[in-house]
C-alpha cells in the first residue's frame, strides 16, 4: 500500500476552483451588495417593527448573538463533520481514496483523529457561543432605553 495519499491533478485543482467560484462570487456579490446594505437600514429601524410579540430589535440581537454562531457550527458540520466522523470510526487520516492538494502521508490512529476531534471541539464552542448569546442579547435588549431610539416613519 502506497503510503501517501492519491493527489488532484491540475487540471482537476482547476475545474474544482471554478466549481467553488461558481457559487462563491455569487454568494459574495448578493451578501455585499444587497444583504448587508437592506441589514443596515433595517438594523437602524428594527425598533420600528413588531411580529407579534417579537421586535425587529430582537430578530437582529438574537440573530448576530445567536444565529451567527450557530450557522457557522451548522456551515463547519455540513462542510467537514461527515468525512471527520468517518475518520473517526476507522482511524485513518485522510480516507482511503480521497484526493488531497499536496503530497500528504496517510495518518493512523490518534494522530488520525487528533483534526476531527478539534474540529467537533469547534463546533461544540460554536454552539456553546449561541447559548452564552441568548443571555447577551436578552441582556443588550434589555440595556436599549426607548426613548433615546430615533422615531419611526409611519407607513
Amino acid at each position: 500500500m502506497n503510503e501517501f495519499a492519491p493527489e488532484y491533478s491540475k487540471k482537476e485543482r482547476v475545474i474544482l476552483l471554478l466549481k467553488h467560484m461558481a457559487w462563491a462570487i455569487p454568494l459574495f456579490a448578493t451578501t455585499k451588495y444587497q444583504f448587508l446594505p437592506w441589514f443596515e437600514v433595517y438594523a437602524e429601524n428594527a425598533h420600528c417593527y413588531r411580529y407579534g410579540n417579537i421586535t425587529g430589535t430582537d430578530l437582529v440581537f438574537y440573530g448576530l448573538f445567536v444565529g451567527l454562531p450557530l450557522l457557522f457550527a451548522i456551515i463547519l458540520f455540513l462542510l467537514e463533520g461527515t468525512n471527520s466522523i468517518k475518520i473517526i470510526r476507522l482511524g485513518q487520516n485522510p480516507l482511503p481514496g480521497k484526493k488531497v492538494f499536496k503530497p500528504t502521508k496517510y495518518k493512523y490512529g490518534f494522530r488520525a483523529k487528533l483534526k476531527p476531534f478539534f474540529l467537533f471541539l469547534s463546533i461544540a464552542l460554536f454552539v456553546g457561543l449561541a447559548i452564552k448569546g441568548i443571555y447577551s442579547a436578552s441582556q443588550t435588549i434589555n440595556m436599549v432605553n426607548p426613548k433615546e431610539l430615533p422615531a419611526c416613519k409611519s407607513s
